[in-house]
Order: structure tokens, then sequence, then C-alpha cells
């Protein structure tokens, strides 16, 4: 009589974890457009659709893995055609969610593939400067709002230290990397009055760089010091010029 020593084994659909599909728009429409804006689009949203008119593919994909661009690396002649994307969800979603559908949907209309990457650059950090910060947490609830709140402040709401390093990394055309080790939501006021190059008169700017490497220390108690790093990076590997019937 044979006698058989147990088998231990697992069946492939035992340890197979399922994938979740790619979230994706119930609906969604992809046209050329006769501008291709790289940089101050408008983008409505609200809660499951996504509304954005004459940008770029670059603008497109920027906005979608929420990258700057200069953490974005692709063909130059994604700065080059237009397109309006009008979608909706089947349901309500952030933006957050609203950002990987456009992801999903740049793969399906435009074949886009992608992969990240780290690379060396000069970046910026932000650290807290000698005596701390000089701002508080925020008491109130809601996303973080930027906005100039008239011609000499500038004001940030219910915003994290991170969220703050990406908006003031647009000026600077270089990654700003959160190294406070602060972790709440703050309220940020800066008067900006000391810092116009044409005070009481009409067209003035701001002086941004003064603003970022001294009124950030004087008035908030953060600063920004230059160094090497390797932040993460976009690397946009192939797509179409010409994206597919809607």
């Amino acid at each position: 009589m044979k006698t058989f020593a147990p088998v231990l084994f697992f069946s492939a659909s035992c340890i197979c974890v399922a994938q979740q599909p790619a979230p994706s728009f119930e609906v969604a429409s992809v046209r050329p457009s006769t501008t291709a804006r790289t940089n101050d689009a408008h983008v409505d949203t609200s809660p499951g659709t996504l509304t954005i008119r004459g940008v770029s593919l670059q603008f497109l994909v920027e906005w979608a893995w929420d990258m700057p661009h200069f953490q974005v690396s692709g063909p130059a002649w994604l700065r080059d055609s237009g397109f309006d994307v009008v979608a909706k969800s089947a349901s309500p979603v952030n933006d957050d969610q609203l950002r990987l559908m456009l992801r999903t949907l740049l793969a399906e209309r435009f074949g886009m593939k992608v992969h990240t990457e780290k690379k060396e650059m000069q970046v910026y950090v932000l650290t807290v400067a000698k005596g701390g910060p000089k701002f508080h947490e925020s008491s109130t609830e809601g996303p973080p709002v930027f906005t100039n709140a008239g011609k000499g402040m500038l004001v940030a709401e219910r915003v994290s230290m991170p969220d703050f390093a990406e908006k003031i990394s647009e000026p600077l055309g270089r990654p700003v990397l959160d190294a406070t080790g602060l972790k709440g939501r703050y309220d940020i006021h800066i008067d900006v009055t000391a810092y116009l190059t044409n005070p009481g008169g009409t067209g003035g700017e701001i002086d941004v760089m003064s603003v970022l490497f001294t009124a950030l220390q004087e008035q908030l108690g953060v600063k920004l010091e230059s160094r090497k790093d390797s932040p993460e990076i976009l690397v946009v590997d192939s797509a179409s010029k010409t994206p597919s019937e809607n």
C-alpha cells in the first residue's frame, strides 16, 4: 500500500490580489483648441467634473500628476498643440480623484506612457529660521487657499508646509523641499508693500525674489537654502500628438 506525504500548496487564485481598475471618467470630451497655454490656465473643477480649455498637452500632464513644469520631462512638442477637456465622473469626487481620472484619460486618448525617476538637481529647502515660525495653525475647515488680499498682502489659508513649498517653487523655477518639520495646516500673511517696485503707483510689480528671500524669514520665520538633491521627476516616454475619437 502506497503512502503519500502531505503536499502544501497555494493556488494562484489564493495568493493573487485583485487589482482595482484605474479610476476613470464616465464621459469625457477631448478636442483640439486654437491655443496651447502652458501656464496661467484656468482649471474649473467641482465634485466630479473637470473643465480645462485651451491648454497644451504638457499642461494636462502637469495637472494630472500635480507636478511643476520643471519636474516634467518629455518631447518639446507637448507644448505645441492645444486641447479642451470637459469630463464628468459617475459620482462626486474630489480634485485628487479627478487628477487620477485625467491620467487614465491621457493613457486612453493619447496612448500616454510615463514613469518617474530621481534626478539630481539644484533645489531649495524650506527650513525654520532662528527664533521659530511666526504664524499659527488654522482654526477653520476647508481646502487650502492662496489669495492676494489687496495690493500689498499675500494670504494663504489652511496650507500645509508641503503646499506652501510647492506654491513658491513656481517663481523660483526649482523644486522647493519642505524640511520645516511642521505638520499642521496654517494661516499665513505676508505684507509685500515694502517689496513693490512702484508703490502707490499704477502697474507696480512685486519684487518676488526679495519676498521669498527676505520677507519669508523676517515675517514668517522660515527661510530658503540652496543645495543639491534628487527630487522625483515625471518622464513622458511616449504619447500620440492627436487624441483618439471621443
